[in-house]
């Protein structure tokens, strides 16, 4: 219904009373019908031209950027970009596009299925792109066609896109194995940071694509009251790993290049925050214990570990860890709480849901923590110790950090070669 009559409100989900937008419902339905929304049968969009536009570099970037009046001019509303992230573009010319395309054996045409992160979509409707539309974000984010395969392989896992919920939606991609090296990504010193032109071009495009791939629309279906920085953050595992990769840790060889996907409630604390709890001695707080590393967990309820690599060779051969199995083992079964608090929390019944279809005597949240006392202590991590992802990446020096996510997805990036 393209001509169905719509009125905006506030997205604030804890609103008591809508009553100052009651004139506006009057008004929409019973103001008369214009010849336009009379119109009735079944309605075919207008076929899109393969060129967009032509015309100058000043006139792409506003075709690009858009009415920036287009949303109501509500409190806390602000203009947003149509196609971008609100920074100049590079032209998508034929020629750049054609380019790209090089960076890829798979046909221009080839279909790719998209997913959406966040609460469950706002429209019910199923997002598809082809390779070129995925090589046309990477020419505006300034990536270059080496890079096509890891772009290939996040449209295929998921892209940053939000929802309805108020909940900071993110998205965040590690790279793992020899693809890392080939196209230059940073997994060293100041590996969050700008300046690797690999890692920030990839986490551009993976929100550009976001964007305009996966249906996004910053104010109307993705209206996180704060949002999340760490949205297509992009980034590469350290080769320095004294442990298998994270390739090799979800059943790839070493030798395959694979793409880790973080998608949600998307939390970081980077390296050197140790302190959460009071260490007592310096080798302590720079590396810190198992003990310090579950009660950084606990804290916000995180599923994510970041090691230096020199940190973590400590934790294998001071801590006797010496394999991520093993340590993926220690905190599953130290990572709990009480079952009466967490009956209690907010996302209980999501949780509730997802280990009632679990077995019971395994090694996930299952019926029997369901059915446990309150004063039992129970699993704080609703998958098996797979679902802690333990990532080394970084400089020189002991640091480490944690945060949280979804459990992690996993796509091969050779394929899209």
């Amino acid at each position: 219904m393209p001509e169905v009559r719509q009125v905006s409100t506030t997205p604030d989900t804890a609103v008591t009373s809508l009553k100052e937008f009651i004139p506006d419902f009057i008004d929409a339905l019973t103001r008369p019908l214009t010849e336009k929304e009379k119109w009735s049968g079944i309605y075919k969009p207008p076929e899109q031209p393969r060129i967009a536009m032509t015309g100058t570099y000043d006139e792409v970037q506003a075709y690009f950027e858009g009415d920036l009046t287009r949303f109501p001019r509500l409190p806390g509303k602000s203009p947003v970009a149509l196609m971008t992230d609100g920074l100049p573009v590079t032209p998508p010319t034929e020629e750049r596009v054609a380019k790209m395309l090089k960076g890829t054996s798979h046909a221009p045409d080839e279909v790719i299925e998209i997913r959406v992160t966040g609460e469950a979509s706002l429209e019910a409707v199923e997002f598809i792109a082809t390779v070129e539309k995925v090589a046309i974000n990477a020419v505006m984010a300034g990536c270059k066609p080496e890079h096509m395969p890891v772009l290939l392989a996040m449209a295929e896992l998921s892209l940053p896109r939000g929802g309805p919920s108020d909940c900071s939606s993110g998205q965040m991609y590690v790279v793992s194995g020899p693809i890392a090296r080939e196209i230059g990504m940073n997994r060293g010193i100041q590996l969050f940071s700008p300046g690797n032109p690999a890692n920030t071009a990839l986490g551009r495009a993976a929100t550009l694509m976001g964007i305009n791939l996966a249906g996004c629309k910053m104010g109307v279906n993705t209206i996180a009251r704060m949002g999340n920085n760490i949205w297509g953050t992009t980034f590469a595992e350290s080769e320095l790993t004294p442990w298998e990769g994270l390739n090799v840790d979800a059943g790839y060889r070493a030798d395959e290049s694979v793409l880790v996907s973080f998608s949600h409630h998307i939390k970081v604390v980077l390296p050197c925050t140790g302190n959460v709890k009071t260490p007592t001695n310096l080798f302590e707080f720079q590396n810190a214990s198992p003990e310090h590393l579950v009660a950084a967990l606990k804290t916000c309820k995180s599923n994510l570990v970041f090691f230096t690599p020199d940190t973590a060779k400590v934790w294998k051969e001071h801590y006797g860890f010496t394999s991520i199995q093993q340590l993926q083992d220690y905190l599953w079964d130290n990572l709990t709480w009480n079952a009466g608090e967490c009956r209690t929390h907010y996302t209980f019944y999501k949780w509730s849901e997802i280990a009632a279809k679990n077995p019971r005597g395994s090694r996930t949240l299952n019926p029997d923590h369901l059915d446990a006392p309150d004063d039992a202590l129970i699993p704080m991590i609703v998958g098996g110790p797979e679902a802690i992802t333990i990532i080394v990446a970084g400089g020189d020096g002991y640091a480490w950090g944690w945060g949280g996510s979804w459990a992690p997805k996993y796509a091969l990036i050779d394929k899209w070669k």
